[in-house]
């Protein structure tokens, strides 16, 4: 699979309704003993109980899509050996037939452990199988693997139910829950050892060149060996291009050059061109273009790459995709991602981490948790080179909209550091408005007026208001321009229609109007941040009245204790 990603047609595996074979899929289960082996664990009175019947469905499900898409990849493999020019019959090398055997069995698991997910509890995995006969397995046909990977399968059962209790539990019930879990179990660790050959091991190569290809197999998407939704790398970044950033140019320069220099790595060496420290770090208030900024970069990062066939992929690490309340569980998941998902990948790989800041608490707050002091451990192996190596395959940026970490972790995380100001000049302010924000009603907007924005200019940095605030300011010119009731004929008319009625019940605004918005945004806004101040200090007035009241009474108990101590009273 050598030729250029422009020149290679995709692999789609598309399973019709009912699937492809699974009278052929369900033989090979049988075949495998997969069915015996789930049988003498949980035989009931009449055969197989529900629970085990959907696991061997499941099972089944699974390497009929599995089958396909090894046959579909073996099949584009012969296609490229051709393509060299011989007339000679191809004939794959023992490391190509790995590639299409590692592949079926990595499809083969995606699509069955979460479906065994549904129907028992997912397993804890600590580990992988041994790699011990690993390829020998892998350099079988197709089918023949897959049925190899099926009785191994039914052997490990075998096997845990010689050692492990649950087996042998008296109630019918547990008995299928723990064949069920332990089935899922074998699952996670097999594939455990694809990834360590795929990833790191004699076929990582393979898994560089079928990045480059679009594959498809039934809703899962591949890059490489990593599946991921139907919805492609970049689903996490907003529709967000460079014309669209006002302000913050060096910060937004600096993430290009290093969009381009983590681009230029080398995949087949492993190894970049340039020593380069891969964190670019952002301070900046809310509201100052910090986010939108990031993510025009990640889409700028992902077009680069696909412009020049290198297989990237652009990572959003939000809360919800790591904090735990399981004890310990958030800096595991820390490092899985950057294992797996940033680093593991097979390509080059961008990261945006947004309110760093807010991740990890400052050391010197003497009551550090466990899980917080884990979390830093995590980031500091990320940021020290310890946990991934820093060798210009992946970049991050990250940002914070104050400086509340410790001096230990500034200095790991702010090593390239930026503050982030959004626009600053009258210029970049009617760009932003303008332009940017009410470009597409630029005929309803102050039209004929072009002097009058100097002054636009000139008060929105007088306000000295965030990219954010100028975004409201907009949002309350659209809706002045666009308030009017929908006609009749608009609900008859087609798309093109509408727009063109659109048009003509819009309402104009000139320079005044766009100023008197300005100033009323502004007016709200200081009066609702004067009262917010106002209320805070009589909070804080109460607090120390409160406080103050409270030391006079325990004053006064004081002494009358020492009073009557010494009276005797």
């Amino acid at each position: 699979m050598t030729a250029s990603a422009a020149n290679l047609p995709p692999l789609l595996v598309t399973p019709p309704a009912g699937g492809f074979d699974r009278a052929a899929a369900r033989d090979l289960v049988k075949e495998s003993g997969l069915a015996t082996a789930l049988h003498k664990l949980v035989r009931a009175p009449f055969g197989h109980t529900v629970l085990s019947l959907r696991a061997l469905d499941a099972a089944i499900e699974a390497a009929d899509l599995a089958l396909q898409a090894g046959e579909a990849l073996h099949a584009a493999l012969l296609e490229d050996i051709a393509r060299a020019g011989s007339l000679a019959l191809p004939e794959p090398t023992r490391d190509q037939r790995m590639f299409v055997g590692a592949f079926t069995l990595t499809v083969l698991g995606d699509v069955l452990a979460p479906r065994l997910a549904l129907i028992a509890p997912t397993p804890e995995v600590h580990g992988e199988l041994e790699s011990d006969g690993l390829e020998d397995l892998l350099v079988k046909p197709t089918r023949e693997g897959l049925k190899s990977a099926l009785a191994l399968t039914g052997k490990y059962l075998e096997v845990q139910a010689q050692r492990q209790p649950g087996a042998t539990a008296p109630r019918l019930d547990e008995r299928e829950v723990w064949a069920v879990t332990t089935l899922h179990a074998f699952v996670l660790q097999l594939a455990g050892a694809l990834r360590r050959l795929t990833h790191a091991g004699r076929l990582r190569p393979f898994g560089v060149a079928l990045a480059q290809r679009k594959v498809v197999v039934g809703d899962l998407r591949y890059e490489g060996f990593v599946a991921r939704g139907p919805e492609g790398p970049a689903s996490d970044l907003k529709p967000v291009k460079l014309g669209d950033i006002v302000g913050n140019q060096e910060y937004l320069q600096a993430g290009l050059k290093l969009a381009r220099d983590v681009a230029a790595y080398d995949l087949k060496a492993r190894r970049g061109p340039k020593q380069l420290n891969p964190v670019l770090f952002g301070l900046g208030r809310p509201g100052c273009g910090k986010t939108i900024t990031a993510h025009a970069i990640g889409n700028y990062f992902l077009d680069f790459c696909k412009q020049r066939d290198v297989p990237a992929r652009f990572k959003v690490i939000r809360r919800t995709d790591w904090a735990s309340s399981y004890q310990n569980a958030s800096a595991a998941t820390l490092v899985k991602i950057f294992k797996e998902e940033v680093y593991g990948f097979e390509g080059v790989c961008g990261v945006y981490w947004p309110d760093i800041d807010t991740a990890f608490a400052s050391r010197g707050s003497g009551d550090l948790r466990s899980e917080e002091k884990n979390n830093l451990g995590a980031v500091f192996g990320i940021f020290d080179g310890t946990l991934i190596p820093k060798d210009g395959k992946w970049f991050m940026i990250c940002d914070a909209n104050y400086m509340q970490m410790d001096e230990a972790t500034r200095s790991r995380i702010a090593q390239n550091p930026f503050t982030v100001r959004g626009p600053t000049t009258a210029d970049d302010y009617v760009h932003l408005l303008r332009d940017v924000l009410l470009g597409d009603l630029r005929p309803f907007v102050a039209q004929g007026e072009d002097a009058g924005w100097a002054e636009v200019g000139a008060a929105l940095v007088k306000a000295d208001l965030s990219g954010r605030s100028v975004e409201s300011v907009a949002n309350n010119i659209r809706a002045y321009v666009q308030d009017f009731e929908y006609p009749d004929e608009y609900f008859r008319a087609d798309y093109e229609g509408r727009r063109a009625l659109i048009h003509k019940l819009s309402r104009r605004v000139d320079i005044a109007g766009v100023q008197r918005e300005i100033s009323d945004y502004v007016s709200f806004h200081r009066e609702a941040e004067e009262r917010e101040a106002k209320e805070r200090f009589e909070r804080e007035v109460e607090a120390m009245v409160g406080q103050l009241n409270a030391g006079r009474a325990a004053t006064a108990r004081a002494a009358a204790a020492a009073v009557k101590e010494i009276t005797g009273e």
